[in-house]
């Protein structure tokens, strides 16, 4: 498996990443709250993915806005120290394409061509 996509809700919990990484999945998007927040309990699971060498892509859920590391406590800053990557104002379906090309084009590293990718965006 290339790519899994994971969407945050309410009561969320690690089941999906862990389904992930273990189906073998090559990158994950994650279509975090608002700016791109998650619970501390996604935030470890996304930093265990990362150790493993999965890059994690951060989308929002929500239609407008950029994903940004701003809050710590159950915010953006502890996926970016977890080393997570953010999307900026891509989709989460943006962000897949985005992740897939980086992975079929950089699969010794993907997340160098993610960051290189959104950089010549802005």
């Amino acid at each position: 498996m290339v790519f899994d996509g994971v969407a945050l809700y309410a009561g969320a919990d690690t089941a999906l990443l862990t389904a992930a990484a273990e189906a073998g999945a090559r990158g994950v998007v994650l279509a975090a709250f608002g700016t791109g927040n998650a619970t501390p309990a996604i935030t470890a699971a996304v930093a265990d993915l990362i150790e493993r060498g999965v890059p994690v892509l951060v989308c929002s859920r929500v239609p407008n806005g950029p994903t940004a590391p701003l809050y710590a406590g159950r915010g953006g800053s502890d996926l970016a120290r977890a080393r997570a990557l953010f999307g900026g104002d891509l989709s989460p379906w943006q962000g897949r394409l985005l992740l897939a090309a980086a992975i079929a084009t950089r699969p010794d590293d993907p997340a160098r061509a993610v960051r290189q990718a959104l950089e010549y965006r802005r």
